[in-house]
């Protein structure tokens, strides 16, 4: 093998820190911020390995690793992200990939991944694809050029442009504010819980700006390895610490007439806190290592979902940085203050994923409607998201969207369930003990019936016999 690796993920400064780490170890590395780009690579050259993220702007993780299967099966797939969870961590796994990994993760951790896809890639990968689901057989056959046309995030229009969708009286007046607070420099605080759609917002006042045709940056503060946040963000000289082999440009140097979105702000460390503050006071910033100041001519976004008034009486944030960024402080409401919107929210994921997927046109239940509207949904928007594409994908051959699609008994049967608040404090196993895992929990729900178990699971009783064979 010549150990030819694709990196996808539209963080660039993830990109160049994955790509020094690759390359460090000489493995062939290409990266890209555009999912299409990398498509096309994949397309016209011989890739050994793919490590793309799941959230993207032009496609998810899950489709790169649905294309690259269907067309380049021989190509092992890593998932990397920062919304990892189980139920999740499954599905790419059943679809054939061969690893899963949550942000932030370690050098060492990434490394120890991808040489162990290389060590025994053919029997790794063989063996993963025998575990394809019915979820992704469910998914029709289509041309190469429709998929890339038609592959792209359910949180966009027709147009490719961001769409902040609701109609409850607390999002119509952001979405009234929203042309004042787009065009001006003035830092915006965006705060709301984890998935009300705090960055979708901050897309749309960046594509709202005069600055909408320059760069936009996104920069997730609780996915940086913690040794690389400054640098990441300033950049850094040849020799400024142990592994900068090369000058190297950040995030601000990078989103230099744009904007740059600082998602989760309140996770940046302390001290680091005190330079970003000099960013806003000054407009200009240092490489580390570096004397030599560099002007910024960047817009400030940041979003968070934590207290900041306990997080700076805990210490943990400047109060003076509070206050440079919150000229215009936006709260974005949980979907349980806006309940009125889930029938909207509801009907827009079913006909994205619907198009998403080449599906007919689905119709919903009414009883649907009721119980969405009965539930907490503490993980907001994404979640509904989440529960939404599932059912989509399950609410095929009956051609009609209802509650048992959502609730379906393979997830909740196996302890997958998106409501269980310990579900990311699971600690990530490798690919073959988790489908031991599976395979297990189903024998023990069906009591040892192998056949009722591969039903459960999707997958042939065959399968199960020889993973159960591989384990002796």
């Amino acid at each position: 093998m010549s150990n030819r690796i694709v990196v996808i993920d539209d963080e660039v400064l993830i990109l160049g820190f994955l790509k020094d780490v690759l390359a460090n170890e000489e493995y062939d590395v290409e990266i890209f911020s555009s999912a299409n780009k990398a498509i096309t690579h994949i397309d016209e050259n011989e890739v050994d390995l793919v490590i793309t993220d799941v959230q993207m702007n032009e496609m998810t993780g899950d489709d790169i690793l649905n294309y690259v299967k269907k067309n380049r099966p021989e190509t092992g797939v890593i998932i990397i992200t920062g919304f990892g969870n189980v139920s999740h961590a499954v599905r790419s796994l059943q679809k054939g990939a061969f690893d899963y990994i949550t942000k932030p993760f370690k050098a060492k951790e990434i490394i120890q991944r991808v040489r162990r896809f290389f060590e025994g890639a053919n029997s790794e990968i063989s063996s993963a694809d025998t575990l394809q689901s019915k979820l992704s057989d469910n998914i029709s056959d289509k041309t190469r050029s429709k998929a890339l046309k038609e592959s792209r995030s359910p949180l966009t229009d027709t147009n490719n442009e961001v769409n902040f969708i609701g109609e409850a009286p607390a999002i119509q007046r952001l979405l009234n504010i929203l042309p004042q607070i787009a065009n001006n420099m003035a830092p915006i605080l965006i705060q709301g819980e984890s998935g009300t759609g705090k960055e979708v917002f901050a897309s749309l006042v960046h594509n709202k700006s005069k600055r909408a045709n320059k760069p936009y940056i996104k920069i997730n503060c609780a996915n940086l390895p913690s040794e690389l946040v400054e640098s990441t963000l300033f950049g850094h000289v040849k020799g400024a610490f142990t592994g900068a082999i090369a000058d190297r440009d950040g995030a601000f140097h990078a989103a230099q007439g744009g904007t740059l979105l600082l998602d989760e702000i309140t996770e940046i460390d302390i001290q680091v806190q005190a330079k970003l503050l000099r960013v806003l006071q000054e407009n200009e910033f240092y490489k580390v290592g570096s004397q030599k100041p560099v002007k910024a001519d960047v817009r400030i976004l940041a979003t968070s979902n934590r207290n900041i008034g306990q997080a700076i009486k805990n210490k943990e944030f400047r109060e003076d940085l509070y206050f440079r960024l919150n000229v215009f402080p936006v709260e974005i409401p949980p979907l349980r203050d806006r309940k009125s919107d889930i029938p909207i929210l509801t009907k827009y994921f079913v006909d994205q994923y619907c198009l998403k997927y080449d599906y007919p046109d689905l119709a919903i239940d009414e009883e649907m409607h009721t119980y969405l509207r009965d539930q907490n949904w503490r993980g907001n928007v994404r979640e509904l998201n989440n529960k939404i594409h599932r059912g989509v994908i399950l609410a095929q051959e009956d051609g009609l969207f209802k509650v048992d699609h959502i609730e379906n008994s393979i997830f909740t049967s196996l302890g997958i369930n998106d409501d269980d608040e310990d579900i990311n404090n699971i600690p990530l196993m490798t690919i073959e003990d988790m489908e031991l895992h599976l395979i297990n929990k189903a024998l023990e729900k069906t009591n040892g019936n192998q056949k009722e178990a591969a039903k459960l699971l999707g997958i042939s009783d065959r399968t199960i016999r020889n993973k159960l064979k591989e384990k002796d």
